[in-house]
């Protein structure tokens, strides 16, 4: 209504206005004529009002037609009003559809405002395309398993070297896409960052020889977890895509149902240890840290792709907790006791383990942890607490926290509501560290805590010695009919342990090989960067013998360009080229203050 819609002035200014219409100036004739109009336009609508009144007496009507013309006025009125509301929220729906739906959700579900609904869309046309191609994909797996896998595991030990795949077949049931995110924001305008979730219950029918009589098998398996895909870098020219790079960002559920003598693995006390060892594989393979690269044109290095920088670093301060679930009972459950918490914090494949606060349901540990994040958003803080006991800790709550939070805020420090239990909170400091590769900036730090990161990707090696005993007669100058011999003999298995102070990671083995090749990345705190040092051994998988070493202290990066070395390396005084690229960079503000 245009009426409804004017307002009227307060005080003062009605005062004004009416010392100006009090005033003895003549209107002209404009002013005349638009109070003229406003009176006949005011008395024409009380004449169209009471007319029909007037007419009703006149004519001796009942009062009732009265108040039936204003019962019908008023449902017009009303009717108009809920018409325009229905336009209103629909034009607000297509211009904001996910703000709209969220809100709507929340005030019918009367939820807390700060409970938010992801921004998953559903693709069904995709689970089309996987239907499609489904048959073709299981075409490709049974040569890639014939192919690559099956001389991998024959490798692997020498009790598998006739495993054979007798049957594959990668059944009806499509792998499908039950949701999928799209990120526009906080990611680089050359990349596009898609996350998929994935649920697979396929009817897969695989068989194997292992060695006569004993079969291998698995009829059925189901595999969910998010997918994390990134399209970069975008070009101009065609493909417009450099390389795709897709990795879990958590570890997948698996469940297996396996056959032949394998079926043995079914059983409660087997199903947990094979399903997490298959896992371990597949975490080697394409869970975070690890992915899986498609280059789609020439330019694109494939381990810059494989093993990129990290987002940054972030130092959870874990202070304390309150009004936790008590576990502990005496006289059989009638008495309530307390618990003795402590709290399991992980993010990606780092975690740790608080100590424990004995009899307190108000704990305060006071610990500081640091962690690589590798994306953000995307990667998790997971927060457990559990109650420690003598026979099976007892779970008291839980909390996951997305990191990208961590990233936007710089630093947040408050209380978190536990999960799954009915009270208790955890009390967190976080900070977010941005990585810069500035030899200027401090090189140790006074609390303890670390001041820069180290990341190594190892790339190969080459003409490693067959065993310890080759590098003995090569020593001492010895080439003996035995050493020949040995020489044509079969390769090493050999890995890589790399060891900063009392920190050691290993790589994963490379089979048979005098040129092994690991392209595997790490990354390492640093503490002091004048005084540590980065040590590669090369071993021998079966005797844990060294083949090869390499000493490179971190000082050497300062004055390197970038403070990246990216070369080949002499492994000691045995001069086995151990190639490897070293990248410390240093986290920007050491005083706690993360910038961007």
């Amino acid at each position: 209504m245009a009426s409804a819609g004017q307002m009227y002035p307060s005080g003062p200014a009605q005062g004004a206005g009416l010392g100006e219409l009090g005033s003895t100036e003549k209107l002209d004739s404009s002013a005349v004529n638009r109070i003229l109009m406003e009176f006949l336009i005011y008395f024409g609508r009380a004449v169209f009002v009471f007319y029909p009144v007037y007419m009703t007496g006149y004519m001796g009507l009942s009062i009732s037609w009265v108040l039936l013309c204003m019962v019908m006025v008023t449902w017009y009125k009303k009717n108009r009003q809920w018409k325009d509301v229905r336009i209103g929220t629909a034009i607000e729906l297509v211009d904001n559809e996910t703000q709209v739906v969220n809100k709507e959700l929340q005030s019918a579900l009367q939820m807390a405002s700060w409970v938010q609904f992801p921004d998953v869309e559903k693709v069904h046309w995709v689970n089309k395309v996987l239907e499609q191609a489904w048959p073709f994909f299981g075409m490709y797996m049974e040569k890639l398993l014939k192919d690559n896998i099956q001389a991998v595991v024959r490798q692997s030990n020498s009790a598998l070297r006739t495993f054979t795949f007798t049957k594959i077949h990668f059944g009806h049931k499509p792998l499908r896409i039950t949701g999928m995110k799209a990120y526009t924001h906080e990611v680089d305008q050359r990349e596009v960052v898609l996350d998929l979730n994935i649920s697979y219950d396929g009817d897969v029918d695989i068989d194997a020889v292992v060695k006569e009589p004993i079969t291998a098998g698995v009829k059925g398996l189901s595999l969910k977890g998010m997918i994390r895909v990134i399209l970069e870098p975008l070009i101009g020219d065609a493909p417009l895509v450099g390389g795709i790079t897709f990795f879990f960002i958590r570890r997948p559920t698996l469940q297996i149902n396996w056959t032949g003598m394998t079926n043995l693995l079914d059983s409660p006390a087997f199903s947990s240890l094979s399903e997490e060892t298959i896992m371990d594989i597949i975490a080697s393979l394409m869970v975070l840290p690890n992915r899986m690269c498609v280059p789609l044109i020439d330019q694109v290095k494939v381990d810059q792709m494989r093993f990129p920088l990290p987002r940054g670093v972030v130092r959870v301060h874990l202070l304390e907790a309150r009004d936790l679930v008590a576990k502990d009972t005496y006289m059989m459950g009638l008495v309530k006791g307390k618990s003795d918490p402590y709290a399991t914090i992980r993010v990606g494949n780092r975690h740790f383990k608080s100590k424990t606060i004995k009899e307190n349901l108000h704990p305060k540990w006071n610990e500081v942890y640091e962690f690589v994040v590798h994306e953000a958003p995307g990667q998790e803080l997971e927060v457990e607490l559990f109650d420690e006991d003598t026979d099976k800790d007892d779970f008291i709550g839980k909390y996951n926290l997305d990191l990208g939070e961590v990233k936007r805020e710089k630093e947040m420090d408050q209380w978190f509501p536990l999960e799954g239990v009915q009270s208790g909170e955890v009390h967190f400091k976080l900070q977010w560290f941005s990585l810069m590769s500035d030899p200027n900036l401090p090189t140790e730090q006074a609390d303890g805590l670390a001041c820069a990161m180290l990341a190594v990707y190892l790339d190969n090696a080459s003409n490693l010695p067959k065993d310890h005993s080759e590098i003995e007669q090569q020593k001492h100058g010895k080439h003996s009919k035995e050493a020949r011999l040995t020489r044509r003999s079969a390769c090493p298995n050999s890995y890589v342990e790399l060891t900063i102070d009392k920190e050691v990671q290993k790589s994963k083995v490379a089979y048979a090989s005098k040129d092994p090749v690991w392209e595997e990345g790490f990354t390492f705190f640093v503490h002091d960067i004048k005084t540590q040092q980065l040590s590669l051994q090369v071993k021998q998988q079966e005797k844990k013998t060294q083949l090869g070493m390499l000493n490179l202290p971190l000082s050497r990066l300062l004055s390197a360009s970038n403070m990246t070395l990216d070369q080949r390396f002499l492994a000691g005084a045995l001069r086995n080229k151990q190639p490897n690229q070293a990248e410390s960079h240093s986290q920007d503000s050491y005083s706690g203050k993360a910038t961007t």
